[in-house]
C-alpha cells in the first residue's frame, strides 16, 4: 500500500500534467445550473435530453475498459455520474479522466439525465472539468483513525466520513432555528452585545484577557452577558436576547469547552416563576418541532416532555459538590430546581418570604443542567452590598467572582425594572437532543490541546 507522502507526490505529478495542458485545476467559476438534490426532485422535467451541469466531490470511482461510473456529493445529496468513451465524450477527455481525476477531487459534470436499470438516477456525462484537485486522499475507512481526538481536530474529515455526524450538526442549526423563532414570537428582539469588556461580570467565572494596544488597556471575553441585556431594560427595551459565544477560563470536560455558544434574555415584568413557565414552553416547542412527538431518546432512556415539568426544592444545607456528585445524576426527567440560598449567586433577587434564599431555579435534563434563570436584582443598593462580598472574596484570591461594576451600579440607579433572566447552554441542549454525552461532539471546532 502507498504510502500517505507516495499518494501526494502522484498528485502532484497529475496536478502539474493538468497545468502543463493549459488546464487551470482550480478555476475561478463553475457552470452548475442545479444542486445535486434540485435534479433529483426535478428528475422527470430534465430528462429531454436538454443538457444539465452538475457539480460536487467525487466520493467513489468505478472504471472499467470504456465506461466509468462515479459518485459525487455537493452538499445538498449524491449523484451518479457515467462517463462512455466516445459516447459521447470525446475519446481524449475520457483518458483525461482516467489520468488526471481522483476521489476527493470536486468535477463539474455536464451532460443528461436517464435512469440505469436499477433505476439509479444518473448523468450521462458530455463534458468532466476539474474544479478543485485534491492532493491528499480522503480515509477509506473511519474506524482506522484510533485517536477518537482526531476526529475533532479534522471535523472536515469527520463529517466527510459519518453522515451521522454532518445530520447532528444540521440538527443543531435546527434547534438553534426554533429556540430563535419561539423568542421572536414571543416578542423578544435579538440583540448584539460587546465581546471585548472593560469587566466581566454578569456571572462568577474566571475570564479570559486580551488587550487593546490603540487604548492601551485590558480587555475581557464575555462570560456572560447578563449586565448589559439589563442596561437595555433600564434604557426602555422590554424583552431582549442575544445568541453568543462566551468565554470562561475553567477546565474542559465532556460537559464544559472553554469556548461555548449561549443564549441569555431578559423580560421586563416577569419573574422566575414566569420564566419557568415560559422555559418550560419553549423546551416542548422545540422537541415537538424537532422530533413530531413528545418523546425522544437520551443514552438509552426515553425523556417524556409531556407532562407537566418536576419541581424540587433545593435541600436545606446541600452542598453544591454534594448536589453535582449524588442528586443530580439522577434527575433524568425534566425537573426545575428552586429556592437557592443567597450566596449561589450575586445578581438574583431574595425571595420576600425568606430573604436567605434567592428566586432562582435551574433545569437539569437526564442529569444535565441546561437552564439557569432567576428574578433578577434591581435593588442598587443590595446589589452594591452583594458586589462588596465577591470583591472581599476577591481579595482573598479566589478567581471565580463577578467584581464590582460601577458603570452597571449607575445604570441601576437611574431605575430598573424587575425582570426576569434566562441563560440557556445552546452546546449541552443539543447533546441531549442529539443523544450524545461529550460536548466536543456538538461543537465542530472545540478547544483541544496542541499535539506535542
Amino acid at each position: 500500500m502507498a504510502s500517505l507522502d507516495e499518494i501526494r507526490a502522484a498528485r502532484l505529478e497529475k496536478l502539474n500534467s493538468l497545468i502543463s495542458k493549459g488546464i487551470n485545476p482550480y478555476p475561478v467559476s463553475t457552470g452548475r445550473t442545479h444542486t445535486n438534490s434540485e435534479a433529483k426532485a426535478k428528475f422527470d422535467e430534465l430528462t429531454d435530453g436538454e443538457a444539465v451541469t452538475l457539480a460536487g466531490r467525487i466520493v467513489s470511482l468505478r472504471a472499467q475498459g470504456k465506461i466509468a461510473f462515479f459518485d459525487f456529493d455537493d452538499g445538498t445529496s449524491r449523484f451518479q455520474a457515467l462517463l462512455k468513451k466516445d459516447d459521447p465524450i470525446p475519446e481524449k477527455n475520457f483518458e483525461l479522466f482516467e489520468k488526471a481525476f481522483d476521489i476527493g477531487d470536486f468535477a463539474e459534470i455536464r451532460g443528461t439525465l436517464f435512469l440505469t436499470k436499477q433505476n439509479e438516477k444518473t448523468i450521462l456525462a458530455e463534458e468532466v472539468k476539474m474544479l478543485s484537485k485534491s492532493l491528499l486522499p480522503l480515509p477509506e475507512k473511519w474506524h482506522g483513525l484510533q485517536d477518537v481526538e482526531e476526529r475533532f481536530r479534522k471535523r472536515y474529515l469527520d463529517l466527510l466520513s459519518n453522515p451521522e455526524v454532518k445530520e447532528r450538526f444540521i440538527k443543531r442549526s435546527k434547534i438553534v432555528e426554533l429556540i430563535r423563532k419561539f423568542y421572536i414570537d414571543n416578542g423578544y428582539i435579538e440583540v448584539d452585545l460587546p465581546n471585548l469588556q472593560p469587566l466581566a461580570g454578569g456571572a462568577t467565572a474566571e475570564p479570559f484577557t486580551t488587550h487593546h494596544n490603540a487604548l492601551d488597556m485590558d480587555f475581557y471575553l464575555p462570560i456572560a452577558q447578563e449586565l448589559y441585556l439589563k442596561m437595555l431594560l433600564g434604557g426602555g427595551f422590554d424583552k431582549v436576547f442575544e445568541i453568543g459565544k462566551r468565554f470562561r477560563n475553567e477546565g474542559i470536560d465532556t460537559s464544559h469547552n472553554p469556548e461555548f455558544t449561549m443564549l441569555e434574555s431578559n423580560e421586563a415584568y416577569t419573574d422566575a416563576k414566569g420564566q419557568r413557565e415560559f422555559i418550560e414552553k419553549l423546551f416542548k416547542y422545540v422537541v415537538k418541532n424537532l422530533f413530531g412527538k413528545m418523546q425522544f431518546e437520551y443514552q438509552g432512556q426515553t425523556i417524556d416532555m409531556e407532562p407537566d415539568f418536576k419541581v424540587m426544592v433545593w435541600p436545606e444545607g446541600l452542598t453544591d459538590e454534594v448536589y453535582k456528585k449524588e442528586i443530580r445524576p439522577s434527575l433524568i426527567q425534566p425537573t426545575f430546581i428552586i429556592d437557592y440560598p443567597v450566596s449561589f449567586n450575586p445578581f438574583a433577587k431574595r425571595k420576600e418570604d425568606n430573604p436567605e434564599l434567592i428566586d432562582r431555579f435551574q433545569l437539569v435534563i437526564a442529569g444535565v443542567e441546561l437552564v439557569n434563570a432567576f428574578s433578577e436584582l434591581n435593588n442598587p443598593v443590595d446589589q452594591k452590598e452583594r458586589y462588596l462580598e465577591e470583591d472581599k472574596k476577591g481579595a482573598k484570591g479566589e478567581k471565580n467572582i463577578s467584581p464590582s461594576d460601577l458603570e452597571y451600579l449607575e445604570a441601576m440607579e437611574y431605575g430598573m425594572p424587575p425582570n426576569g433572566g434566562i441563560g440557556i447552554g445552546i452546546d449541552r441542549m443539543v447533546m441531549i437532543l442529539t443523544d450524545v454525552k461529550n460536548i466536543k461532539e456538538v461543537i465542530l471546532f472545540p478547544t483541544l490541546k496542541p499535539k506535542s
